[in-house]
């Protein structure tokens, strides 16, 4: 049931102040309010002007900057947008009066009664509507939504590009700081082979001491294999988002440090709804359901129309003179039986089910906001004991380094502390990675792209 009636036309434009449209506490109702909270919406052109200004941003930045500014996906919404608003204007110019032309010609038998009069004739004629139950405010209505709808439909698939563009960032950044920790663990491989080598040819080990080096300089290469392959990968993906190759010497040139995130979780959790695309063109489908069930409604009532006509000459009869004429016309568009009816009641449903969307999408919303503020205080905290047990083991392979020199400690031993050491170096470079996309993905939910881009 239908509570309380949304007005469309105190909706702002997305592009100025972001509409929230919130359900009803008493019922199924919806409405617009302007929110005051939200920054501006600046257009995406508007935004890529900026860009020689950031010449000295970070990578990330600049790469969500790049595959926004030409991205087909975005261009095409971009269209869809300047064809809604081509339905808006087309929507308005139905309240004016309509134009109606109508020349007439015949050619019959000699002596035809009916039609005895000039060869041509020609009218011409205004039609005003004057009473269509709410069918003309609620067209209007609906191009509104759809306008709001297509800018929704902008900001989503920016946000979409925006959040593909950090997720493959941050798998190629996983990638570079493994390998990283590989060529470096690699170079201490590579000297204690040199010297267990010269032991076993001295007899001061055994041969087994030089297999277990050999096995495991062979494990890292694979791992280091690995990672290569990774950001191969993703740096495949950025180049599709790019529309141009990317290197590897571009982002490493550069790392981009974990997004500022100084709101709690609460306050997140009320501030990402407000600026969510999906939401918001979650509500402006809404809006547009909530007119067709007053462009239906309105097929229960006549359609009145006034008609002025001036007409020279006639087929019917001989007429020297022009005639002025006014008509008063009065029109039903029942369907057939009780079908009008039928079809409220179906615009009633899809007017729930899109209510029902608007809460599918928020509770989504908010999941991911949990997830991402969750995973990114664990991995600060994380990174924290990461980082002293990597110093910790630093410590004791140096000190079992000296100590097998000294024959104090086994070559496994040395060994296994150089793979721990890996082990935690290889932690920390996860953990710095999901740090850094769990933070950029929340700004993004919960500031928007926009503003991310902007000042982030």
């Amino acid at each position: 049931m239908l509570t309380k009636k949304l007005s469309i036309n105190s909706a702002r434009y997305f592009h100025c102040w972001m509409p929230v449209i919130k359900p009803n506490r008493k019922g199924y109702g919806v409405f617009i309010m302007p929110n005051q909270k939200t920054l501006s919406r600046m257009s995406l052109l508007f935004l890529m002007s900026f860009l020689p200004a950031l010449t000295q941003a970070e990578s990330l930045k600049q790469l969500v900057m790049s595959a926004l500014m030409d991205h087909p996906a975005i261009q095409a919404q971009q269209s869809q947008k300047e064809a809604s608003e081509a339905g808006e204007e087309s929507a308005k110019w139905q309240f004016y009066p309509t134009p109606v032309v109508n020349v007439q010609s015949h050619y019959g038998t000699p002596g035809d009664r009916s039609y005895s009069g000039d060869p041509a004739a020609v009218s011409l004629g205004l039609k005003q509507p004057i009473f269509t139950g709410g069918r003309l405010t609620a067209g209007l209505n609906k191009a509104k939504a759809g306008v709001l709808s297509s800018n929704a439909a902008v900001d989503e698939i920016s946000q979409t590009i925006a959040l593909q563009v950090v997720q493959s960032y941050s798998e190629w950044m996983a990638g570079y700081l493994k390998t990283q920790v590989y060529e470096k663990n690699m170079t201490i491989y590579q000297r204690l082979r040199d010297m267990v080598t010269r032991r076993v040819q001295q007899g001061a080990s055994s041969e087994s001491d030089l297999v277990l080096i050999v096995s495991r300089v062979e494990s890292l290469i694979a791992d280091t294999a690995t990672a290569n392959a990774q950001m191969k990968a993703a740096l495949g993906r950025l180049g599709q988002l790019m529309g141009r190759s990317i290197t590897n010497n571009e982002l490493s040139n550069s790392i981009t440090e974990p997004y500022k995130i100084d709101e709690n979780l609460d306050v997140l959790l009320d501030q990402a709804p407000l600026i969510n695309p999906s939401i918001q063109k979650a509500k402006a489908l809404a809006l547009i359901q909530e007119a067709v069930i007053d462009e239906r409604r309105a097929n229960m009532f006549p359609e009145v129309v006034a008609r002025v006509e001036e007409q020279v000459g006639s087929i019917n009869y001989t007429n020297n003179n022009a005639d002025t004429r006014v008509f008063l016309e009065a029109s039903t568009r029942f369907g057939a039986g009780l079908s009008t009816f039928s079809d409220i009641s179906g615009a009633r449903a899809q007017y729930q089910a899109a209510l029902d969307e608007i809460e599918s999408q928020s509770r989504t919303l908010s999941t991911q906001i949990i997830a991402d503020y969750t995973l990114a205080s664990a991995s600060k905290m994380r990174l924290v004991a990461l980082q002293q047990s990597m110093q910790a083991s630093e410590e004791i392979f140096q000190s079992y380094d000296r100590q097998f020199l000294a024959g104090k400690r086994t070559w496994y031993d040395t060994m296994n502390s150089i793979r721990d050491l890996i082990n935690i170096d290889t932690q920390v470079a996860d953990t710095q990675t999901s740090r850094l996309l769990s933070t950029w993905r929340l700004a993004i939910y919960t500031q928007g792209v926009a503003s991310v881009v902007r000042g982030g």
